[in-house]
């Protein structure tokens, strides 16, 4: 959604309100008045849409289990992982204002662990081999990784039955159940490291199993 400049005449008050509010939320002052309006018009402008999202996918989440961290265009959620070095897993969802995609989803350890730093590099290069194998024929999904972080693009969510588009809160479920799924997993393998070949057959399985019940993919 393309933005100009106007020119309005406002009260005072009104805009010393408005610099307020702006300031305790982090935006301009600009920015807050577009959002005023939007809600009060109905207009789904591209920043509506991002703070939907994160809203619907914040309540998807259990914060006995999971950590989370919002701001005005993405969020971070945390889980712990049951492991001697005791790492904790950072899942950063950033959205994408235009709309061509969801945006990108970044997977992280904080540690300096070589050894756990391998074990993890293992996981994605299998894990990043399986979804190719599911998704080749519906997206193509671009991939980034370095060192122990995966970054992976969310493209627009459809349904597996038929194509079609979704709802935001449906995207935003399809979004946590991805997230949960990807955490699922990686507790598993660490739960006993298995070598390649049985981490491959662990992950594709639970794959596999993920596309027969998935009615929404991203």
């Amino acid at each position: 959604m393309s933005k100009s400049v106007y020119s309005l005449v406002l009260s005072d008050d009104i805009v010393r309100a408005v610099d307020a509010l702006a300031y305790k939320m982090n935006t301009s002052r600009s920015g807050l008045i577009d959002r005023i309006l939007a809600e009060k018009l109905s207009v789904q402008t591209p920043e509506v849409r991002m703070r939907g999202l994160i809203d619907s996918i914040t309540q998807m989440f259990d914060d006995d289990i999971f950590r989370l961290q919002t701001g005005v265009g993405g969020m971070l959620i945390k889980s712990p992982l049951s492991y001697k070095y005791k790492p904790t897993i950072r899942y950063a969802v950033d959205l994408s204002p235009d709309g061509t995609e969801l945006g990108r989803l970044s997977v992280s350890f904080r540690t300096q662990n070589a050894v756990l730093s391998a074990l993890i590099n293992r996981f994605w290069r299998i894990f990043i081999a399986v979804e190719a194998k599911y998704l080749s024929g519906i997206f193509k999904i671009e991939y980034l990784l370095d060192n122990d972080k995966l970054t992976r693009t969310l493209k627009v969510p459809i349904r597996c039955s038929d194509g079609s588009s979704v709802t935001t809160d449906e995207a935003a479920k399809a979004a946590a159940d991805y997230i949960r799924f990807i955490d699922g997993l990686i507790k598993l393998y660490f739960e006993s490291t298995p070598d390649d070949e049985e981490a491959a057959l662990m992950i594709d399985k639970a794959y596999s199993e993920r596309m027969k019940t998935a009615k929404i993919i991203l």
